[in-house]
């Protein structure tokens, strides 16, 4: 009897272990395909280019930014792959005046066309010999597809420097931890007088190491967030707590405002300094 009984309760307790071991196994392989997943998110490459909307003044610039992988493209444009707009017969060669790398998984490269655009036409980007994994398009919001970047050209030219209304100042910090990374922002405002698209061309000095890292960052409703998302961003704070950073700008027809007075200062967001909306 007493036999019995003991090897019926090591019986219900090996099935209880074995349930558990289960349990512990099953947990291990959901959280591994969730990780997975999440990086997943992040694991794509991706061209696009500024400007933004679909037409283009005469005396236009065009930037063309690469993801991750895509960076090789950008980095390697009219060498291993020309860039060009064409219309018809029409082919202008885009030169590269100017490379930028930013801090995390993102190069920039600013793009001045040969000649004057012509007025009336509606050129399309075009980047030789992109790799099958690689696509130059735009997102169609209307028609839910992807479509080639086509600029039409507006008669005249745009000479205008942008200019700041107000001085930027910072508003807020914002740190948010993803399972995958972080989101990590200083938000400042940022409103600028300018009948072009613009882009904010930042310089971010880590006061530590003396390091200074330049890129063109896309204003949001009279702000400008300087950091990065969870899978890219034009800066990365790192162990460094202050920063320093000027802002110039930089209109779709090249126009060129430096930032002249003295650096602002500021420290990385950490979870004490942080206000998230989300």
């Amino acid at each position: 009897m007493i036999s019995f009984v003991y090897n019926k309760v090591m019986f219900e307790f090996k099935e209880q272990l074995k349930a558990e071991i289960m349990k512990i196994i099953l947990t291990f392989i959901m959280s591994a395909f969730t990780i997975i997943n999440l990086n997943a998110i992040c694991a794509v490459n991706r061209l696009s280019a500024f400007p933004y909307g679909n037409t283009l003044k005469q005396n236009s610039i065009i930037i063309i930014e690469g993801y991750e992988l895509s960076q090789v493209v950008v980095k390697g444009l009219n060498k291993q792959f020309s860039v060009y707009l064409v219309a018809g017969k029409q082919k202008i060669k885009l030169n590269v005046k100017e490379i930028l790398i930013s801090q995390y998984r993102l190069t920039q490269a600013i793009l001045k066309p040969e000649t004057n655009l012509k007025a009336g036409l509606s050129y399309t980007l075009v980047i030789d010999n992109l790799p099958q994994t690689e696509s130059l398009n735009r997102w169609n919001k209307d028609l839910k597809q992807n479509e080639p970047i086509v600029y039409k050209v507006i008669d005249g030219t745009d000479t205008i420097k942008p200019t700041f209304n107000t001085i930027p100042k910072e508003i807020k910090k914002s740190l948010i931890r993803y399972g995958c990374g972080t989101s990590t922002h200083v938000i400042f405002d940022c409103n600028v007088i300018d009948s072009s698209e613009y882009l904010i061309k930042a310089t971010l000095k880590n006061v530590k190491t003396g390091n200074e890292t330049t890129y063109c960052v896309n204003p949001y409703d009279g702000t400008i967030s300087i950091g990065h998302n969870m899978c890219s961003g034009a800066f990365n704070f790192g162990e460094s707590d202050d920063y320093e950073i000027a802002f110039s700008i930089i209109d779709a027809s090249g126009n060129f405002t430096a930032w002249t007075g003295d650096q602002i200062k500021f420290t990385k967001p950490t979870a004490n300094n942080s206000v998230n909306d989300e």
